[in-house]
């Protein structure tokens, strides 16, 4: 009997899968355990939470563990996660990630492409054993076509509304409403007072449907920058334009127009790009490569 847990611990929430030969005996979520994101307090007591969740949690002795995490991939966050998880686990095998790296395992792919817009932003490819990667350096130095980075851009629109005297017109309307602020100077410091990603990329679906020309503007501008995150990959690789390049995370997914505006800014540059938006969860490419390194 074979027992693997795969953990995708994005810049929002965290998901888990516990698999036993093939079947999913339980899963759960809960918010970011990112270290980057949520810090080292917040994402202790996150995957505290998340683990107790699961069956028998106290007597848990996994043949291996595969945890993918957004972040910049510092070794700090890497051994934080190998010393919580190590305990949980037989063999003492745990796999860390970058949580791109699930993408393409859950589409059962060596080779590709991943691109990735929820609360951040970041492409990353393989091609002949090689592997190459673009952006993903966090709210404060990029993510650029995110989530956060919507809601910023965003909010950087009604501030210059405000300083000219201009309406603040369906995308004031609708951030007040959502944030229940009474105008834009509380809107502004409840911004300041809560900086951390995942209290502002939940609304970044809001901004790039409400009709308003500032919308349009961001969600272009959106596309734009992550299939830039995607080519750039493409080009280092240097493979076949046919290369497999996944849309993923929850923007991409969750957005048709932003996945399908995204699709259109890859293939003007390479016309013979093979662009899908994925099919499975992430946390489905945790179990696989946990699987994978329960068999070496």
């Amino acid at each position: 009997m074979t027992t693997v847990l795969g953990l995708d611990i994005g810049g929002t929430r965290t998901r888990a899968r516990l698999v036993t030969d093939g079947v999913v005996v339980a899963e759960s979520a809960s918010g970011s355990a990112s270290l980057a994101a949520a810090g080292r307090e917040r994402a202790a007591e996150v995957l505290e939470e998340l683990l107790s969740k699961l069956p028998n949690s106290a007597e848990l002795a996994l043949d291996a563990i595969c945890v993918g995490s957004a972040g910049t991939g510092a070794d700090e966050a890497d051994a934080y996660l190998l010393e919580r998880l190590r305990p949980l686990t037989a063999t003492g095998t745990v796999v860390v990630v970058n949580d791109a790296h699930l993408v393409l395992a859950a589409e059962q792919l060596e080779d590709g492409v991943a691109v990735i817009a929820g609360t951040g932003s970041i492409a990353l490819g393989h091609f002949a054993g090689r592997e190459q990667r673009a952006g993903g350096w966090g709210y404060l130095l990029g993510d650029e076509g995110s989530g956060y980075w919507i809601v910023r851009e965003a909010l950087r629109e009604l501030a210059r509304r405000h300083d000219t005297g201009t309406a603040l017109g369906a995308l004031g309307s609708a951030l007040l409403d959502a944030t229940g602020r009474r105008d834009v100077a509380a809107l502004m410091q409840r911004f300041y007072d809560r900086p951390r990603p995942e209290n502002w990329a939940s609304v970044a679906e809001l901004v790039l449907e409400v009709h308003d020309p500032a919308s349009d503007s961001i969600l272009r501008s959106a596309a734009d920058h992550v299939a830039r995150l995607a080519l750039e990959v493409l080009r280092r690789l240097d493979g076949p334009d046919t290369l497999p390049i996944i849309l993923a995370g929850g923007l991409l997914v969750g957005s048709r127009e932003l996945s399908s505006l995204t699709r259109s800014a890859i293939e003007r540059s390479v016309p013979h790009a093979q662009v899908r938006v994925a099919s499975q969860p992430p946390v489905a490419g945790a179990v696989n490569l946990a699987l994978a390194a329960a068999i070496e």
